[in-house]
């Protein structure tokens, strides 16, 4: 299957300019650098299982306009996004799918460790 996606796919032409701030719908910014393929930076989410802001790490890789990025939240969870950059109404934006798992207590997991994957779409500006 991956073969397959992967020989329909044109070989990008433009680095896109991944670095610096991106505010998602719900208030969540990040900070990127970037440094040939690879990026870094932090990610403050607006919302949060305790209520309030938390900031993860981000560690990725662009190529072209394509982006994925990790952030390693110190809650017990993971999320990654994958997307694109692109335009919009002349407007830079991001747009990415995320899935994010938490932790499942080991007594727990054989009834709801499925319950711990999340899955969502953000859309990032400048």
């Amino acid at each position: 299957m991956l073969e397959k996606a992967l020989s329909k796919t044109a070989p990008s032409t433009a680095t896109a300019n991944f670095s610096g701030r991106w505010q998602n719908d719900l208030g969540s910014t990040m900070f990127l650098a970037v440094s040939g393929g690879r990026l870094d930076g932090t990610y403050t989410s607006a919302e949060s299982a305790k209520g309030g802001p938390i900031t993860g790490d981000v560690i990725g890789f662009v190529n072209g306009d394509l982006i994925s990025f990790v952030v390693n939240w110190p809650t017990a969870a993971i999320t990654a996004w994958v997307g694109q950059q692109t335009e919009e109404s002349g407007t830079t934006v991001l747009k990415t799918l995320w899935q994010m798992t938490t932790n499942i207590a080991d007594a727990e997991e054989p009834e709801q460790l499925w319950s711990s994957i999340w899955a969502g779409a953000d859309i990032f500006r400048r």
